[in-house]
């Protein structure tokens, strides 16, 4: 019975994968990697909120690039929030302020209070009929903002997010080089996504924001673990648009250490699955087309299969491993007589299940697939930074990864929910 159940799942969550995966297909080979491009005729005043805690080393760059934006002078303002910053990162503000008396930034000085309450802090004083939030980790292109405008001005009033196309600046170690892959993938997935109004996500680093709408819905939630993918959930709820601007570029610090990349994934799927479950009305719920239909199964669907890859692993790969060591300890690791008695066959060389063969072999061409597609779209060479760490990637990376849902699914279970 056991048997029958691993069975029908694995066929089950194959299927699924399969089906999701050859629609995306479909999905770029109808909508293409053209986008409608529009000569920006306005140029409404902007706010970029800032929000910091403890980034003296970067936040300097940060609002550089800002100050650096191909953008009217009297048309943008910056809000630098010092969120109880414990290291220099107060006193670099200040010293770009001071060096920079002809330029609109702002300082908010306060005690620490987390990402959304600064945010909503910010949004209070922003004049701007747009605004932007920038990590203070991140720095943007000149020509990103303009490109942004552009896409709120060739759209109709209903569209209330422009996100950027994210990407890893300077990766050094070998696991930033892996999530600079992982990366370029999810840009591309965030470009077709948007494609079909499936945007569940604004990220951090240089979302831009209809002002209007976000202070309507009451601002970021301040008890939310990330809180930029709550916000976007909270607009496709309330039937607002969300757009990707591919061209736009942005640039962003990823952890170096496994230290680094465990605290901001625990977060991440935490997050993302309480959001789920937050707005489950919406799933499955033609309410809301494909966002309903197609995204938010995709989002739940997701996290369960690195839990379900790592357990397959176990027990596929793991279990008949540690049943082996088992018998040899039994006979004391006396192994000669079991040489003695092995018979070599060719046939056992191929007594694997064809259809099992297949399984792996449509999965692994797919993943390849996307891999071509995604460095296509983002104008990224595949062999930029070598090309030794791709198969560790496919195979450790998303070991860490799946070991992490794990880890985050038992947490909720037992009700440990962190602040942000």
């Amino acid at each position: 019975m056991q048997s029958l159940v691993f069975e029908v799942t694995i066929w089950v969550m194959y299927l699924v994968a399969l089906y999701y995966s050859v629609f995306w297909l479909l999905v770029v080979f109808d909508k293409g990697f053209s986008e409608k491009k529009t000569k920006l005729k306005r140029l409404p005043l902007v706010s970029v909120i800032v929000p910091a805690y403890n980034e003296e080393k970067t936040i300097g760059n940060t609002i550089k690039s800002l100050l650096s934006l191909d953008y009217p002078h009297d048309k943008l303002e910056i809000i630098a929030v010092n969120d109880g910053s414990k290291d220099n990162t107060l006193k670099v503000i200040e010293d770009i302020i001071k060096n920079n008396k002809n330029r609109n930034i702002i300082l908010i000085n306060q005690l620490n209070q987390g990402k959304a309450r600064s945010l909503n802090n910010g949004l209070k004083i922003a004049k701007g009929e747009f605004f932007a939030c920038l990590d203070a980790d991140s720095v943007v292109e000149k020509d990103a903002l303009k490109k942004m405008l552009a896409v709120f001005q060739s759209n109709g009033s209903e569209l209330a997010i422009v996100t950027p196309s994210m990407r890893i600046r300077n990766p050094e170690t070998m696991l930033q080089k892996f999530q600079r892959l992982e990366y370029i993938m999810s840009i591309t997935w965030a470009r077709f996504r948007s494609k079909l109004d499936c945007a569940h996500v604004a990220p951090g680093p240089f979302s831009l924001y209809r002002k209007e709408y976000v202070t309507k819905l009451g601002g970021f939630d301040e008890n939310n673990l990330t809180e930029d993918q709550e916000i976007a959930y909270r607009m496709q709820k309330n039937h607002y648009r969300i757009l990707q601007c591919p061209e736009a570029k942005v640039y962003t610090i990823c952890p170096h250490d496994l230290k680094g990349l465990y605290r901001q994934r625990n977060r991440w799927f935490k997050g993302s699955l309480l959001n789920v479950l937050k707005y489950r009305s919406m799933m499955f719920n033609r309410e809301y087309a494909n966002f309903g239909m197609l995204q938010m199964p995709i989002n739940l669907f997701t996290f369960f299969t690195g839990i379900a890859a790592l357990f397959f692993l176990f027990k596929l790969s793991v279990w008949p491993l540690l049943k082996k060591l088992r018998d040899l300890y039994l006979i004391r690791f006396d192994v000669l007589p079991l040489l003695g008695n092995m018979e070599f066959s060719f046939n056992a060389l191929f007594n694997v299940e064809f259809a099992k063969f297949f399984m792996v072999i449509t999965l692994l061409l797919l993943v390849f697939v996307w891999f071509y597609i995604s460095h296509k779209s983002t104008d990224e060479k595949i062999s930029r930074y070598g090309v030794v760490y791709f198969i560790p990637y496919f195979l450790a990376y998303f070991l860490i990864l799946s070991f992490i849902s794990v880890i985050v699914f038992a947490e909720i279970l037992r009700g440990k929910i962190q602040k942000w």
